[in-house]
């Protein structure tokens, strides 16, 4: 067996949480029912006296009902049962303790019809359930914001994995066409048109040279004339004049010879 200092570390800092939560939890009601008869001692015992039943809904809802439900997204199933938990902890120990422990011991005056009466079994049911909504509330936000962060993480890969899948609309006829730039062999100017040739298609666009070059932010591509870009992910050869993409030459024009020199290294 190995020992985890770390783990033990961890495990206590998290029983200290816990075991703050219920001295709060206890103190809090203790102090607003104390206020209100000036007993803190009985208010205090009462208190102590109910934390069975609301640590029974607690845990059983935190460790068992939580993940192997809501975390499952079985939120009905969690609901009804996390229901069906609340009343067998309100009659079978909050409301036992209470008619044959607390009554006759704390609330001498308290007057009741009988253990199954149920405006009182109402009453309990609320009491205990209080202590569970700052516990659920956490682990639900909790859950959430690491939903979110997951959510957020995941589009950032997605995003990180296809930058070279990015495309650009382009007019066609009456209609605007998505290409891929990962699938652009060429690019050829005619005129006020653009001829765009990819590894499915040639299309005719309504559109001029130099603004598809602005839209090109993509490194992989290169001006190599004033009627050519070419994507250098299909350039199969090349020489100081022309290059060949999928068996197609592209010439290179004086003015953009350096350029290219520098791009493909060529001599």
């Amino acid at each position: 067996m190995k020992f985890s200092f770390f783990g033990i570390n961890k495990n206590f800092n998290r029983a200290i949480k816990h075991l703050g939560y219920w001295l709060a939890f206890v103190s809090f009601f203790t102090l607003v029912w104390g206020t209100y008869d000036n007993d803190y001692l009985r208010n205090f015992m009462i208190q102590i006296l109910s934390l069975p039943a609301r640590l029974a809904l607690v845990y059983v809802a935190l460790y068992f009902l939580f993940p192997k439900f809501f975390l499952k997204k079985k939120y009905v199933t969690f609901v009804f049962l996390y229901i069906l938990l609340l009343i067998f902890v309100t009659v079978f120990i909050q409301r036992v303790l209470f008619f044959y422990v607390v009554q006759p011991n704390y609330l001498q005056n308290f007057e009741t019809s009988n253990f199954f009466a149920i405006t009182e079994i109402m009453n309990t049911l609320l009491d205990v359930n209080i202590a569970a909504i700052i516990p659920l509330g956490y682990v639900f936000f909790k859950n959430w914001q690491i939903t979110n962060q997951k959510t957020i993480e995941l589009e950032s890969q997605k995003l990180n994995s296809v930058k070279d899948e990015k495309f650009i609309y382009l007019k066609v006829e009456k209609s605007l066409q998505k290409i891929f730039l990962k699938d652009i062999i060429f690019i050829e100017s005619l005129k006020n048109y653009v001829k765009v040739k990819t590894t499915h298609r040639e299309i005719i666009a309504y559109k001029s040279i130099s603004s598809i070059e602005d839209m090109l932010t993509n490194k992989k591509f290169l001006r190599v004339h004033r009627s050519f870009i070419v994507g250098l992910d299909f350039i199969d050869s090349f020489s100081p004049s022309k290059l060949i993409l999928k068996g197609t030459p592209i010439p290179i024009g004086r003015k953009y010879k350096e350029e290219v020199k520098a791009v493909l290294g060529y001599f």
